[in-house]
């Protein structure tokens, strides 16, 4: 190595070794004994909030009442109301609280759960439970909703090292308004609660008679029925007891909501980060989405990611789009509601801005990202209006997606920088990859499995390129004696390096071809390893987790991640047997791209890390494999 390219490549590991000291030197983190403080103010505010919701809610059950919003008034005889999907002059901001008020409130003893709701009207219910192989489902049953959904088979990580622990993922846990209920602009007085008696532990019914403060009554039914797979079957019954026509506009169904990955389960995310909210148009037949957060960052947009902003700003917004399902999702899990029979009217999107934990996580709020599907009802005296809904609330998964809708699969995000015509080939990784597992038992092994498969596939065409390599290093001499020869008449240059390449059967380009198809495997691995929640808390060897890199040690706060240095050794190795015809400079050129690699990817997910190492190692082996095969040629033909 000469002087320049010595003092470079010290430049780049002290760029790497420093970086660290230098992002906390630019931005500071937060003194630990100011986030004390700053913890122990909010939990003094939390506990006046507390004492004083308390205090209030002693004297509104003592006193049989309740606080109810202004009525918005409603003209049933309106049919083009019943038609649009929105009110023209909808507020910018919707209130979506069940209001209640004193009433004669019947109740079976249908529950066996110790966490009980306290009804507005001074009655006390139990919060009843579902529950499966997979999932437990708490139901409140005064406000007709999910309260928040265990999920059985996935756990949290832990906040320093992420490695798996014991405590399940809880969805809508950070939520107020839950999921799989029925949200209004109007004041519903709730007369009486009834609970149907049940004691299959899979599903659960309740009815709730209501009236308006315009006079109107009427009854609402709601029954929840656990599936496989995640999956809960969710019907809706209005039953028109009045003696008039019952409008009801801009009823809300809720979807839910989530929360990024690393504040619902704790992970670490060096890449791709998705948070957002889609729905599909069946009339574009397309499916759109929007980020949680409004501000992109740089890299997480090049990525193809969550549009992920250091100042995260809340927001609602109303869209006036028909849906045949809507799903709010972040990287591995997803609630996606999908009516039955007809779509909704419209959409309300919105991402709701909630505090961290000041003492173990920073002061930075994060967003919780929601939806609610619109509906528009008309029903006439003693008539009913009747809708049902598949609900998903699990991990992204593609067999459990495509069993909701087939283009539901979309919200995987099997794809990078755009290029949505490699979800196809992500698809098949995939596919490939969980075929493998089932064989072997290990995702780890299964990648390399993989990477041998890809590689014998592409075996003949890499062969054929390193031949065309060869020659092309062979008759390198004669082609710069040609540029010097004709280097001021580029025409007839070109004309004798052409003759030259018939000559001697060489392709100046076979060497790209290799290159040109692993790229997108590359692209479409990296988006089925980076999209799928199959290889999270997934261990192989020294790896904890093959959706994250595989620290294995920290040196003056850089972590050595050992398959990322196996795989730039291995990359500057097949360098130094690789045939080229490039000029000295070029080649010296090429010799930092393995560094430059290094310190760009070095937070790479150890899955793709493993596959690349395994890929370069084997091509390794090709070259060896070749360059003697070739030998054994010449020294037959001599």
């Amino acid at each position: 190595l000469d002087k320049e390219t010595t003092i470079l490549i010290a430049i780049c590991i002290i760029v790497l070794f420093a970086w660290d000291p230098i992002c906390n030197k630019i931005w500071p983190p937060k003194p630990k004994k100011q986030i004390e403080e700053t913890a122990k103010t909010n939990s003094s505010s939390t506990d006046k909030i507390t004492q004083t919701d308390k205090k209030e809610a002693a004297e509104e059950n003592l006193n049989n009442k309740s606080t109810v919003t202004p009525p918005v008034d409603t003209k049933a005889g309106e049919q083009e109301k019943i038609d649009s999907p929105l009110k023209k002059d909808a507020p910018a901001k919707i209130n979506s609280t069940v209001k209640t008020t004193t009433a004669t409130t019947t109740a079976t003893d249908a529950t066996a759960t110790k966490a009980e709701t306290i009804n507005k009207t001074g009655k006390k219910f139990d919060e009843y439970t579902l529950e499966n192989n997979l999932v437990i489902v708490k139901l409140d049953p005064v406000d007709g909703k999910i309260k928040r959904i265990i999920l059985k088979k996935y756990f949290k990580s832990d906040k320093k090292t992420y490695k798996k622990t014991n405590e399940n993922i809880i969805l809508f846990n950070q939520l107020n308004d839950g999921a799989l209920g029925i949200d209004h602009d109007t004041t519903w007085n709730i007369n009486n609660i009834k609970l149907a008696d049940s004691n299959n532990s899979t599903e659960f019914s309740l009815t709730r008679d209501v009236s308006t403060q315009d006079g109107k009554n009427f009854s609402v039914s709601q029954k929840w029925v656990l599936q496989e797979n995640y999956t809960i079957l969710y019907t809706i019954s209005f039953l028109n007891s009045g003696t008039s026509k019952l409008v009801l506009n801009d009823l809300k169904i809720t979807d839910g909501g989530l929360p990024n990955i690393h504040e619902l389960a704790n992970d670490k995310i060096p890449f791709r980060e998705s948070h957002e909210i889609s729905y599909y148009d069946p009339e574009a037949e397309k499916v759109f989405s929007k980020q949680a957060v409004n501000k992109p960052g740089f890299f997480s947009a090049i990525t193809g990611g969550g549009k992920i902003s250091d100042k995260n700003k809340s927001f609602e917004e109303v869209l006036k789009a028909r849906a045949a399902w809507i799903a709010v999702s972040n990287k591995y899990f997803t609630c996606l509601l999908a009516p039955e029979k007809f779509n909704f009217n419209a959409i309300l999107m919105k991402s709701v801005s909630k505090p961290k934990d000041v003492v173990e996580r920073g002061v930075k709020d994060y967003v919780i990202a929601e939806a609610d599907g619109i509906i528009n009802i008309a029903i006439e005296p003693k008539q009913s209006y009747n809708a049902a809904f598949k609900y998903f609330a699990g991990p992204k998964k593609i067999e459990y997606l495509q069993a909701i809708h087939p283009k539901a699969t979309q919200i995987m995000r099997l794809y990078m920088l755009g290029m949505k015509f490699l979800e196809p080939l992500s698809r098949l990784m995939l596919s490939a990859l969980l075929w493998l597992k089932g064989i072997c038992g290990s995702y780890g092994l299964s990648i390399v499995l993989l990477t041998l498969i890809v590689k014998t596939i592409l075996w003949p065409f890499t062969h054929k390129a390193n031949v065309s390599m060869r020659k092309m290093q062979k008759i390198n001499p004669i082609i710069q004696e040609l540029r010097k020869k004709y280097k001021n008449d580029h025409q007839r240059l070109n004309v004798e390096m052409m003759k030259l390449y018939k000559e001697h059967k060489v392709n100046p380009f076979g060497g790209c071809l290799p290159i040109i198809l692993q790229m997108p495997i590359f692209f479409a691995l990296y988006s089925a390893l980076s999209g799928a929640v199959e290889p999270r808390h997934t261990a192989f060897l020294w790896i904890h987790d093959l959706t994250l890199p595989d620290t294995v040690a920290h040196i003056a706060g850089l972590p050595i991640n050992p398959l990322m240095l196996l795989m730039t050794g291995s990359m500057i190795l097949q360098q130094k047997l690789t045939p080229s015809a490039a000029d000295p400079a070029q080649q010296k050129m090429m010799m930092f791209m393995p560094l430059i690699m290094l310190v760009m990817l070095y937070s790479l997910p150890s899955g793709l890390t493993l596959y690349w190492t395994v890929s370069q190692l084997i091509s390794i082996v090709q070259l060896v494999v070749n360059k003697k095969l070739e030998q054994r040629a010449e020294n037959a033909a001599a």
